[in-house]
């Protein structure tokens, strides 16, 4: 895992969340785990392939993923968007993954992105890619976003 990765996620998300959100978010804190596997009980998968290739994991706590679909859907009510914070959250993750993934694949190569899954609770099973994972925090007043990116180069 090369940590020149880590910049352009922290840019794209910055910058996203920023625009989608108003809120100002603050890298805090940046470690080497074994997998993505995540420390918060809302969490968003999206998978590279391509020349550089792998999982991105966002992990964010319920409350802070219901202040970012409030402030992703303003004038809804509260009900509206409670329903619609998993694809609010999805969509945020979508747009700082491709924004990423552009700045990492330059000009001459082609990175494609899965679709987003958002996996909530304390107890769900789910096996991660064994690729050594970058983990960091961004922080607003709001709440923080943890990204864990797990991405190698090459096709095996």
């Amino acid at each position: 895992m090369k940590a020149e990765y880590a910049n352009p996620f922290i840019r794209a998300a910055s910058e996203v969340f920023a625009h989608e959100t108003h809120l100002q978010m603050t890298r805090k804190g940046l470690e080497l785990r074994k997998t993505p596997l995540p420390s918060r009980p809302v969490c968003i998968i999206l998978g590279i392939t391509g020349p550089i290739r792998g999982q991105v994991v966002y992990a964010l706590d319920e409350d802070f993923a219901h202040t970012v679909a409030r402030r992703m859907l303003p004038g809804k009510l509260p009900a509206e968007v409670k329903r619609l914070t998993n694809s609010a959250i999805s969509e945020i993750a979508n747009m700082i993954t491709g924004k990423a993934s552009i700045e990492l694949a330059g000009e001459d190569k082609t990175i494609e992105l899965t679709p987003p899954a958002v996996f909530t609770g304390e107890r769900f099973h789910m096996d991660f890619l064994n690729i050594p994972t970058l983990s960091l925090s961004l922080i607003s007043e709001a709440g923080s976003l943890e990204i864990n990116i797990a991405l190698t180069e090459g096709s095996s």
